[in-house]
């Protein structure tokens, strides 16, 4: 009985350690999904939002890519655009978040691949939106790729995946 005790007291420790150690240094998917949530949180707009909060949630989101980060994005009646390097992004949010007065973002069905070198990863996942209050839903499939900055991921790339209509 007495080694039982002790061997389940081996265990529970293990256990404990294991569970320690994954608190305290996450894997790099986890880091990558935090950020990803992180950056859904940042891009809301809640309503009524100060002017103010929204022009710094905008430099805030603007922090999570890199510094030659590129979006490659084609919005739903809209050309093919392109925005490189953290100047170009945040002009472009900051024009963007200005006409909204509500934008709740979510992402879905995220899939993470860390390179084996553990120094860049991409993703694919669904981002949905729901702007102004409307009923509508948007919905775009984005493809992304982070690099390690500093020993920190950021954005790397952004593109929409484009949906072949059947």
């Amino acid at each position: 009985m007495k080694r039982v005790c002790q061997a389940s007291a081996v265990v529970v420790v293990l256990a404990l350690g294991v569970w320690i150690y994954q608190v305290f240094f996450p894997g790099d998917e986890k880091l990558i999904r935090k950020l990803l949530a992180q950056v859904a949180e940042t891009a809301t707009v809640k309503p009524n939002e100060n002017p103010i909060f929204k022009l710094a949630r905008g430099n805030k989101l603007v922090g999570f890519f890199g510094p030659n980060a590129v979006l490659k994005v084609e919005v739903s009646g809209a050309d093919l655009r392109s925005i490189r390097g953290r100047d170009e992004l945040l002009q472009a949010i900051t024009a963007a978040r200005a006409g909204l007065q509500e934008a709740r973002i979510e992402l879905h069905e995220i899939q993470v691949n860390v390179d084996p070198g553990h120094e860049s990863a991409t993703a694919q996942l669904v981002a949905s939106a729901r702007i102004n209050g409307g009923d509508d839903l948007l919905v775009q499939e984005l493809k992304m790729q982070f690099n390690k900055v500093d020993g920190r991921w950021k954005i790397a790339q952004v593109e929409t995946v484009k949906w072949l209509g059947l």
